[in-house]
């Protein structure tokens, strides 16, 4: 597995975020303006891309916001999804962060608290689902 780290959003982590968090789970607002600015990281099998997420520097330099992990369906479950993270974890410490955040689906929270992640924020709904702040120090 390769994971090529971009400056902008390229077609192939639009094409996984679509899949799974417009087809599959029914979001509606999948690209924002963070898009223009955020580092994205997509990982290859061979040629098919099969997982994105995208970082971003948060109200402080040293903070930076994890979003829009996603792997397709038939990669899941086989550790890819905790090696984009790790990976994003790297690409952020490189551009100074000292801490990642991220708003995870509730249903997706014991997957981030398994990497070490921890609550950060109270339950919140994003387009009708529950998401809660979780965040971990990556010095």
């Amino acid at each position: 597995m390769d994971i090529k780290v971009y400056n902008s959003l390229p077609s192939e982590a639009l094409d996984i975020r679509i899949t799974v968090f417009v087809l599959e789970q029914g979001f509606v607002d999948e690209v924002d303006e963070i898009d223009s600015v955020a580092t994205h990281l997509v990982m290859f099998d061979g040629d098919k891309a099969i997982a994105t997420c995208r970082i971003f520097e948060g109200e402080r330099a040293d903070k930076y916001i994890l979003g829009r992990l996603c792997v397709l369906a038939e990669y899941r479950g086989r550790g890819f999804g905790g090696r984009i993270l790790l990976s994003a974890e790297e690409a952020a410490k490189k551009l100074g962060a000292r801490s990642l955040w991220l708003h995870s689906q509730l249903g997706a929270k014991d997957f981030y608290a398994r990497l070490g992640y921890r609550e950060a924020g109270p339950l919140e709904y994003e387009q009708g689902q529950p998401h809660i702040w979780m965040a971990k120090d990556i010095t």
